[in-house]
């Protein structure tokens, strides 16, 4: 993946066209407004590849094409257009994973009527899948298949949409390990500002939540003073609310700056990445270097 990324300059328009083509046929369209994403995250983040290769500008419900589409001098990162293509691919159900145990006849990207036999074996740590001739195509195109086999680029790709099929268990992987410790170790200032910033602010709206008179009862003559504050089963799912907002916004910050390969990217480096939600990948990383960060807060590994 690091050799992809370094050499994507170069290598971009091996893989440029087909991922235009493929995502262009396959996120819903109208001809009125261009491409929707109906708040799918698969379709979200294709239509961010569309606008991030020149081909269209983006909308709140998605991407509108440009009249005169043209490639930028800086391509978006390869691993994630590659991330990108396995959503959509697997949301259309044109990529659809195989547990280890089934059986790969052949390389070819189509087998007539036995389409439910996989057609990608597993390697290099990851497992079968059968992809319709398309999808198989462009998945090609980027290097993630190849004589029928997942390739190792492909490996941590996929670490990022995490089948269920394979339950994969990356997080035990030294490779993991290492990132993660190193990811805890050296943190630029400015992401560990924006981290302690998060955790703070949260720390005091909750606190503030609970503080919080219950205007509800308030001036009726049987309300006690000591009953002011929000009831116990709301303030619990407040204080809920506020936590799975708190591991969002940590969430993001990791889909933002911090990739596999490089580890902390720059803000500059950060211009070419895409904000791919459920990253299962960045997740796991938030959840552990948040352990290491703030061990007293065991609800930021959740």
């Amino acid at each position: 993946m690091e050799l992809h990324n370094k050499m994507q300059n170069s290598a971009v328009a091996a893989w440029a066209g087909p991922v235009i083509d493929y995502l262009s046929h396959n996120i819903p369209y109208n001809h009125e407004v261009g491409w929707e994403h109906y708040h799918m995250t698969s379709y979200e983040v294709g239509c961010a590849v569309l606008a991030a290769l020149g081909q269209a500008d983006e909308t709140d419900g998605g991407a509108k094409p440009r009249l005169s589409p043209v490639l930028p001098d800086v391509p978006p990162r390869w691993d994630d257009i590659s991330t990108a293509v396995i959503y959509v691919a697997a949301q259309n159900a044109q990529l659809q994973y195989r547990p280890f145990r089934s059986r790969v006849p052949s390389s070819k990207a189509d087998h007539g009527d036995d389409s439910s036999e996989p057609n990608i074996a597993a390697a290099n740590g990851v497992g079968p899948a059968y992809a319709t001739s398309e999808a198989y195509s462009v998945l090609e195109a980027l290097g993630l298949v190849r004589e029928g086999r997942w390739t190792k680029a492909a490996e941590t790709v996929l670490w990022r949409d995490n089948p269920r099929e394979w339950n994969l268990e990356f997080t035990s992987d030294a490779r993991f390990i290492m990132a993660a410790f190193d990811a805890a170790a050296a943190i630029p200032e400015d992401i560990r500002s924006q981290i302690d910033t998060i955790v703070a602010a949260t720390n005091e709206e909750t606190t503030r939540v609970v503080q919080t008179p219950n205007v509800e009862n308030e001036g009726k003559s049987n309300f006690r003073r000591d009953a002011a504050m929000v009831p116990p089963k709301r303030s619990k799912g407040i204080r809920s609310m506020l936590e799975d907002s708190r591991r969002h916004h940590l969430d993001v910050l990791f889909f933002r700056r911090w990739r596999f390969s490089d580890g902390w990217l720059s803000a500059n480096e950060a211009k070419s990445t895409l904000e791919i939600h459920h990253d299962a990948l960045a997740i796991s990383m938030r959840k552990a270097v948040m352990s290491w960060l703030y061990p007293r807060l065991p609800l930021l590994t959740l």
